[in-house]
Formats: C-alpha cells, sequence, structure tokens
C-alpha cells in the first residue's frame, strides 16, 4: 500500500518546482548583466491572496520556471519591508520585467495564471544581447 501511494505523489512532486529568488535588487541585477538575462520583479505584500497564489501556485510550476530561468533573473519584493527603487503599483501584485540596465520591457498588474503569464511573456520585446567580437 504505501508504494502505490508513493507512485500516486511522486509525480506531483516532480511538476512543482522552486523559483530561485534573487537576494535583492543589487544582486539580481549583477546577476542579470552577469549572465545577459533581465530582471522579473514581484512585487507583493502580506495577506494579498492574489501574490500568494502567483508565488506559491503560478511561481511553483516547472515548465513555466524553466522559461523564466532562461531569460530572466527573478527578484521579489515586499511594497512594505523592501526598497522597491521607485517601481510603481497600484495594487499587489504587480509584476515588472526589466532589462539589466533598470529599463522597463513591460509592467503586468494584477494577477495571471500560468497560461496567461506565459502568453504575455512571449509579447515582450527583449533587449539585444550583446555579441562577442571575433
Amino acid at each position: 500500500m504505501k508504494k502505490s501511494l508513493l507512485f500516486l505523489v511522486l509525480p506531483f512532486f516532480t511538476l512543482v518546482a522552486d523559483a530561485n529568488w534573487a537576494a535583492n535588487y543589487d544582486q539580481a541585477f549583477l546577476q542579470a548583466k552577469a549572465e545577459e538575462k533581465s530582471v522579473l520583479v514581484m512585487l507583493s505584500q502580506d495577506n494579498c491572496k492574489a501574490c500568494w497564489y502567483m508565488e506559491n501556485i503560478v511561481f511553483e510550476d516547472e515548465v513555466l520556471i524553466e522559461k523564466i530561468e532562461k531569460e530572466y533573473v527573478m527578484l521579489y519584493l515586499d511594497v512594505h519591508d523592501d526598497d522597491i527603487h521607485g517601481l510603481d503599483y497600484s495594487g499587489t501584485p504587480t509584476l515588472y520585467f526589466l532589462s539589466n540596465d533598470d529599463k522597463v520591457l513591460k509592467r503586468l498588474n494584477g494577477v495571471y495564471n500560468i497560461k496567461e503569464l506565459t502568453a504575455a511573456m512571449l509579447k515582450i520585446e527583449k533587449p539585444e544581447k550583446k555579441k562577442e567580437l571575433k
């Protein structure tokens, strides 16, 4: 019985991913520059049910996280506890897609499900990556 339960539960855990959130704003941009990526900032706050959904459902999807982490360094900022570096918001969650030189590529307000966020990300015009000289 225990073995059959393990086989039922194991596939669920393989679909859950842990997002690698940068520790702070400066670290996120240093990492983004080093890896030639952009930065995805999630502005959040305590007791925000939509923020909880984004953090614990949307940003736990393995396929989505893999797509995000190929092009972005992820940064979570609490609007009350962290320095949000002048980023504007009218509510939370608010997502900012920033170039690694801190220019806004796109701002998304509110909650998105996995499919909606994936579609929105496809529409973001990404900065050109530097080509190495030979």
